[in-house]
Formats: structure tokens, C-alpha cells, sequence
């Protein structure tokens, strides 16, 4: 009897340890921030941009790990010492006791922080899934038609704007199934026994991201151009060969304007083109770039989708679509679209620089670093004044670095960066939160001054003045 008591005193110290040894996992800030339908839930950093850090509700799981550790290796300790008095025995049994009571209630707050944040991303991404159906236009055939050749353009436009939310509503469609089935797989590791912290991570994640893609799905499906492009009018003798001449005319005249900024312009000649002759697929694709270059994003997503839809293995075609949705911070939709250039082209550095950009506005520094390194690399020019577009890259490779708490390598590109922006105060900001990470106050507060004397103050100069000690 003696023997079987110790045995199960055995079991039930090891059962207790093993318990405590799995690790905590964090909630997610999802629950909180309503992540899918803004951009506020995504990881931010303290820059002259005026970015906040994310709230983590998980802070307050974290904050009893050291607690979790001290029960453990009181635990270890019992294990060791087990065959000491009888009082020992006593103290064991109050521990592990103590230990289970702490777990479960470990086990509640991970129930309501976690499970219920996965269940909500799917909740969401239902939602989204619906309002993109609600938010699809109504047939193009509908279109009413205008004197003139100028019928046929607005009657092309409106036929890819149609299908291009149709496409999306399939997006959101595809994106809410996905957040059902992460959010299930979430509930089945918390319930499992022993509970699996990982997957519950895991399995809540990608129903927050399949959520927040929902949402941006169903911006897409909203997507309208900015306004009908106006081309001249088209005379109805005008067949065959001649249409062909002409639509080839107007796109050498557009591709001339594109490259004299004269974006407005060379979209009207681009749409005439395509009008003229619908199997121009250059002409199309052009036009999704003048679109991009006048800011009119929602425009260029639908050409380029059309455009993709004739042309597949175009890969800057993706890319198009990937910076149209970037701008629009349809991060998860942009890096999809990227990551297809990429596949097409594994050396496309702007491919490359998108991806990148797009997983860095998501937080996801780790994977962002190497995307944006090799653009960087593949975009220096060995003499010459630095492109403002390659200054641009280095400061989201310092953001990145100073993230991954590798602050003195950030600081040296911080400083590469403002050399070649003298006059962005944002990369005066980076080098001041450096050298606050780095114990060096005085060159801190030296570069929140010149901050402050380049830009507008925000938030992340005062408290970083406050931290330098001044």
C-alpha cells in the first residue's frame, strides 16, 4: 500500500510539472481592436509617422508566467525530495493543489482572450462575406449608353468593375470559411487534454488574418473608378484594320505622356486604345498604371484585374495590382498579389519591395527584412544621387531592425537614410529611439531636437524627449 501511495504521489507530482511546463500563450489583440475592418490592429512603431503600439490583451496571461515558473520549481524540488518527512507530503499535495487551481484559472482567461477572439474573426469575416455580396454592382448591361463611340468605353469599364466585385465577394466568401474552420481548430486544441497552446496560437491567428482579409475583400467589391475616362469620340465607320491602327496610335501617344507625368492625359489615350481595340492587352495594362500614377488606386485595381484576366502569367500585372491594393492598405489582398509576381519572376525586386512593404504595415518585421533587403540590394545605383524610393527602403529596414531589437544595426541605417534625407524628420526620430535603446540619452535628445526642428512633433518626439531626460 505503502508502494502504491508513492507511486501515485509519483504521478501526480510528475502530471503537475508537465502541466506547468507547457507554455502560456498570449491573446491577441484581435478581440479589442476589431481587426479586419481598420488598419488599427496591426503591430505600429513609435516613428515620426505618428504609428501606436497595438494594444496586447494578452499582457495581463504574460505577467503570471514568472508565477507559473516559481510553482514549477517548487514542484521539481518536492520531486527531488519526496522521500521526506511526511510534512513534505503535506506541503505537496497544498502545492500542487494550489498549482491546479492557478492553471485553471490560467485555462478561463485563455477561454475568453483567445477562444472568443477566434470566434469573433469568424463571426467578422461572415459579416464581410455578406456586405461584400451587398456591396457587388448591379450588371453592366445596365449601363445606359451615351451618343457617340464613348458608349462602348463606359460599357467596358463598367463589365470590369462588375467583375472585378464579383471576384471579391468570392474573396470574402473564401476568406469567412477559412476563419470558421481556424476558429473550430482553435476551440478543439482548448478543450483537448492537455489543452495545445500552440495550435490554439496558431488557429486563432489565421482566423484573425482570414478576418481582416474578409473585410478588405469587401472594400474591393466597392471599388469604382474615380471617373469614367473621357476619350474622343469614336466614328462607328471606323472597322477593323483601321480600329487596330488607331488604338495603336493612341497608346504610342499615351506611353508618351506616361513618361512626361502627364497622367490624366495618357489615361485617356490608354482608354481610348483599349476601346478601340479590347484585345490591347499593353494598352490595358498602361492604363492600370496611369490610373495608379493620378492616385486613382480603386481604378487601377479594376483594370488590372481585367487586364489579369486575359493576361494570367503576367507578372506586372501582379504587381500593378499589388501597390494598388498597398495603397489602399489591403495589406493581406497586396502581399497575395505580390507573392504571385514572385512566383512568375523571383527576381522582380518592386515585387520584392511590395511584399515586403505589405508584411512590414502588417508587423510582421521578421519576414518583411529580407524581402526589403533584397530590393534594396537589387535597387542601389553605384554612383549617382540615391532614388527617393530607395531612402524610402532603407527607413522600413531600419523600422524593421529596431523591432527586432537590433537597434545599433537600425541606427546605422537610420543614419544612411537621413544623409540622404537631410530634411525627413522621421529618420531623426528612428536614430533618437536607438540611441535610447542603446543607454546613449545625450544623442538622443540630440536627434528628437533636430526632430523637432525638421517636422511636426507628435507623440513618439515628446515621449522620447521625456525618456532622454529633458
Amino acid at each position: 500500500m505503502t508502494r502504491l501511495m508513492h507511486s501515485s504521489r509519483r504521478r501526480l507530482v510528475m502530471y503537475a510539472v508537465a502541466l506547468l511546463s507547457v507554455p502560456v500563450v498570449a491573446g491577441t489583440a484581435f478581440a479589442q481592436s476589431g481587426a479586419g475592418r481598420d488598419a488599427s490592429g496591426r503591430t505600429s512603431v513609435p516613428s515620426g509617422a505618428g504609428r501606436v503600439d497595438a494594444v496586447d490583451p494578452g499582457d495581463g496571461i504574460r505577467s503570471i508566467e514568472p508565477t507559473l515558473k516559481a510553482i514549477r520549481d517548487k514542484l521539481l524540488v518536492i520531486w527531488r525530495e519526496q522521500d521526506q518527512p511526511r510534512a513534505m507530503l503535506d506541503f505537496a499535495k497544498r502545492e500542487i493543489a494550489d498549482a491546479q487551481r492557478f492553471i485553471n484559472g490560467v485555462r478561463s482567461t485563455i477561454d475568453t482572450s483567445t477562444d472568443r477572439a477566434a470566434r469573433a474573426a469568424a463571426q467578422d469575416a461572415a459579416e464581410a462575406a455578406s456586405a461584400a455580396a451587398v456591396a457587388e454592382p448591379p450588371r453592366a448591361g445596365k449601363t445606359p449608353r451615351t451618343k457617340g463611340g464613348t458608349s462602348g468605353m463606359r460599357k467596358n469599364q463598367g463589365t470590369d468593375a462588375t467583375e472585378a466585385s464579383r471576384e471579391a465577394v468570392g474573396y470574402a466568401d473564401e476568406a469567412s470559411r477559412e476563419a470558421s474552420e481556424a476558429a473550430d481548430a482553435a476551440s478543439r486544441a482548448l478543450h483537448a487534454f492537455p489543452p495545445n497552446f500552440p495550435a490554439i496560437r496558431r488557429e486563432t491567428n489565421r482566423a484573425r488574418a482570414a478576418a481582416e482579409r474578409a473585410w478588405e475583400a469587401v472594400d474591393e467589391a466597392k471599388d469604382r473608378p474615380a471617373k469614367l475616362a473621357s476619350a474622343p469620340v469614336v466614328p462607328a465607320s471606323l472597322q477593323g484594320a483601321r480600329r487596330n491602327q488607331q488604338a495603336g496610335a493612341s497608346f504610342l501617344r499615351g506611353s508618351a505622356l506616361l513618361e512626361a507625368h502627364s497622367y490624366q492625359q495618357a489615361r485617356d489615350h490608354f482608354a481610348e486604345a483599349v476601346a478601340l481595340s479590347p484585345a490591347h492587352d499593353e494598352a490595358r495594362a498602361m492604363l492600370g498604371w496611369s490610373e495608379y500614377f493620378q492616385g486613382d488606386f480603386r481604378g487601377a485595381t479594376i483594370t488590372f484585374k481585367s487586364a489579369l484576366k486575359r493576361q494570367p502569367t503576367w507578372e506586372g500585372l501582379y504587381n500593378g495590382l499589388g501597390w494598388s491594393r498597398l495603397r489602399l492598405r489591403r495589406y493581406h489582398l497586396a502581399a497575395a498579389a505580390f507573392r504571385s509576381a514572385l512566383d512568375r519572376n523571383p527576381d522582380y525586386a518592386d515585387a520584392s519591395n511590395g511584399l515586403g512593404s505589405a508584411l512590414f504595415e502588417r508587423g510582421d518585421y521578421e519576414a518583411a527584412l529580407p524581402l526589403l533587403e533584397k530590393a534594396l540590394h537589387e535597387s542601389q545605383r553605384p554612383t549617382g544621387v540615391e532614388p527617393p524610393e530607395v531612402t524610402i527602403l532603407r527607413g522600413k529596414i531600419a523600422w524593421s531592425l529596431y523591432y527586432l531589437k537590433r537597434e545599433r544595426e537600425a541606427l546605422a541605417m537610420f543614419v544612411r537614410a537621413s544623409l540622404a534625407a537631410p530634411a525627413s524628420n522621421e529618420f531623426q526620430v528612428g536614430m533618437g529611439w536607438c540611441y535610447l535603446k542603446l543607454g546613449q540619452n545625450d544623442d538622443a535628445r540630440e536627434a528628437f531636437e533636430r526632430a523637432m526642428r525638421l517636422g511636426p512633433t507628435d507623440e513618439a518626439v515628446r515621449e522620447g524627449l521625456r525618456r532622454a531626460g529633458l
